[in-house]
């Protein structure tokens, strides 16, 4: 008996070592898309010339299962009713793209691919990515990760109204952005500096302007999040204001300001955190991010990973298996 006691708890006791030493992924988001999603065999010419006989543009809603922007955007923009699921269902025809769905998707006569082959084609790196097509499969817009609904209404606007035959989109939401929605609000981390080719080490440049709907939630959330604070601490923080003429010197030792900074990068999302190392940039963050993804990516930055791993999409999967083996518990939630 005192044998078999012994041998219950070992099994126990390595059972138990086995599942600390085994981390998991937490906080992803399951999700399903609007049953008024077009139903579509993925015939892609067939849905974009469709789409222009009714006077519309296709909509191309690529995403990931487990993927918490999707979710939000999701449940913000399209599920309830409100202008700008309104305005979507009265000017677009909406499909969906799964990036790592093996269904077959008909580009042309000649062209077809799995939904995995064809986000590997358009280099989707962030879900949602949302691609609108005109009638002869002209990608004209695209957004890369979640847009709050205020703002995604005025890309819709831009797309429907063909203001991209005009101009940029960062253009056009420079015009029609309402600036009066955020006061920029001093914060002890940013440094007062006008010259960025000054610095040396990793830095993080954040553009934000007045018509910013997510930079409360990335000064009161996510910069006060731990692991974010460690990933923070290498750098040189400088805050621009996107919207201002003010005489800067760029990473180049260029003259510039930091309204001609957007606008020259073609910058659509605010807050919008560009990092830097070895004088050059090596991140452009144009979208919201969570915790996890924002301090692994200034890890990749300031840890100088880039020299390593050649995009930081290898980084980040090499990245995840480590912190896995660890037995480190990855939450994609905020």
């Amino acid at each position: 008996m005192k044998k078999l006691l012994i041998l219950l708890i070992t099994i126990v006791l390595s059972a138990t070592f086995i599942n600390a030493a085994t981390g998991k992924v937490v906080g992803g988001a399951n999700h399903s898309v609007p049953s008024w999603f077009k139903l579509s065999f993925l015939d892609i010419s067939e849905d974009a010339k469709e789409a222009q006989e009714k006077n519309k543009h296709l909509m191309v809603f690529l995403d990931l299962d487990g993927c918490p922007y999707c979710d939000k955007m999701l449940k913000e923009s399209f599920f309830p009713k409100n202008r700008t699921s309104d305005f979507i269902k009265a000017h677009f025809d909406v499909i969906n793209i799964r990036i790592t769905g093996e269904k077959e998707i008909t580009w042309d006569e000649n062209t077809s691919m799995s939904e995995k082959e064809f986000a590997q084609k358009m280099k989707i790196y962030f879900t949602p990515t949302i691609l609108f097509l005109d009638g002869n499969k002209n990608i004209v817009t695209r957004v890369d990760g979640y847009r709050s609904p205020g703002n995604f209404l005025h890309i819709l606007k831009y797309v429907n109204g063909k203001y991209y035959k005009k101009m940029q989109l960062d253009e056009y939401l420079n015009r029609v952005k309402n600036k009066n929605l955020y006061k920029l609000k001093p914060n002890k981390l940013f440094s007062n500096i006008s010259d960025l080719s000054s610095v040396s080490g990793p830095l993080a440049v954040i553009l934000e302007d007045g018509s910013c709907t997510q930079c409360d939630y990335l000064h009161n959330v996510t910069f006060k999040n731990k692991d974010v604070e460690k990933e923070l601490k290498p750098y040189t923080i400088v805050r621009l204001d996107a919207s201002s003429d003010k005489p800067m010197i760029d990473i180049s030792g260029n003259k510039t300001t930091p309204k001609k900074l957007a606008l020259d990068m073609n910058l659509t999302y605010r807050p919008t955190i560009l990092l830097y190392n070895d004088k050059k940039l090596k991140l452009s963050i144009d979208a919201l991010l969570y915790s996890y993804h924002l301090k692994e990516r200034l890890r990749y930055v300031s840890g100088k990973y880039y020299k390593k791993f050649s995009t930081y999409h290898e980084y980040s999967r090499a990245r995840k298996k480590e912190l896995l083996k660890e037995g480190v518990t990855i939450d994609l939630s905020n």
